[in-house]
């Protein structure tokens, strides 16, 4: 520890009087840590507060600027990634955008329909039985099909194994079930007629019992229902051409030069 000391302090430049060595926190400044400090904590800070601030933007200034002058910040992926990442953000939003008119809203709209395709939804319950406590799990479902289903069966919540998950679901999407019991669950869930119960239907845990109570169809809903997550979606693609745009602009800047191995030509685009 006491050599890398030295060595850093013998890379250290000569300090001097210029102006680098000068950190000055304008009335600006201030004003923007006031107001950071208060929208965090619901209060304007007393003045010792406002001087902790002022103290730990300077301290931040002066270990910035000392990590510089060492080269700190070269050869660090992770400050390069971060560099890059700021610059595409300006890049994006350097060139204000008009809000989008009606007709250009409406078209977006149509053009991207199936992104706002409500999917299909359905209402169930289910009986669980176990692979890792029965023998046969598909033969205790069939068999308990037949006791569920015969008149006065509505003891169905005490029936079959233990289950960590919920027994009724409501209103869940084929993507949604899937992420719970399995693709194959899904699919043949969303084939079963409703009214009463069906099975065995197999998942990643098990065998299940399935009484669908509704199912709601997929539908396309309008424009009004969904015009402010439109808009939202239109101004994000089009700060995205912008960034697109203007990174191209910059690349053309540049000879771009790769080894022969990369198969990849000299001054492509991403």
């Amino acid at each position: 520890m006491l050599g890398a000391g030295v060595f850093a302090l013998d890379l250290w430049p000569a300090r001097g009087g210029s102006e680098d060595h000068v950190i000055e926190v304008t009335a600006d400044e201030v004003e923007r840590l006031r107001a950071r400090w208060t929208a965090q904590w619901g209060r304007p800070p007393t003045g010792p507060e406002l001087e902790s601030l002022i103290g730990e933007t300077v301290d931040e200034e002066i270990l910035y600027r000392e990590a510089r002058r060492l080269g700190l910040d070269r050869e660090d992926a992770i400050v390069r990634r971060r560099l890059a990442q700021k610059l595409t953000f300006i890049l994006e939003d350097a060139s204000g955008a008009a809000a989008p008119s009606a007709d250009e809203v409406e078209a977006y709209f149509v053009r991207h329909a199936e992104r706002y395709r409500r999917p299909p939804r359905t209402t169930f319950d289910h009986v669980f039985l176990s692979a890792d406590r029965r023998t046969d799990p598909a033969a205790d479902a069939t068999a308990l099909l037949r006791r569920i289903g015969a008149p006065g069966g509505d003891d169905w919540r005490r029936l079959g194994d233990p289950f960590m998950l919920s027994r009724t679901y409501a209103g869940r999407t084929n993507a949604e079930i899937a992420g719970m019991f399995g693709a194959g669950f899904a699919e043949a869930v969303s084939a079963l007629p409703t009214g009463g119960w069906s099975g065995p239907v197999e998942s990643t845990y098990g065998m299940h019992l399935v009484r669908v109570h509704d199912r709601t169809p997929p539908r396309r809903p309008s424009l009004d229902e969904l015009r402010d997550r439109v808009v939202a979606d239109l101004r994000e693609e089009r700060r995205r051409e912008r960034g697109r745009a203007a990174y191209r602009a910059l690349r053309d800047d540049y000879d771009v030069r790769l080894p022969a191995a990369t198969g990849q030509g000299a001054g492509t685009g991403p």
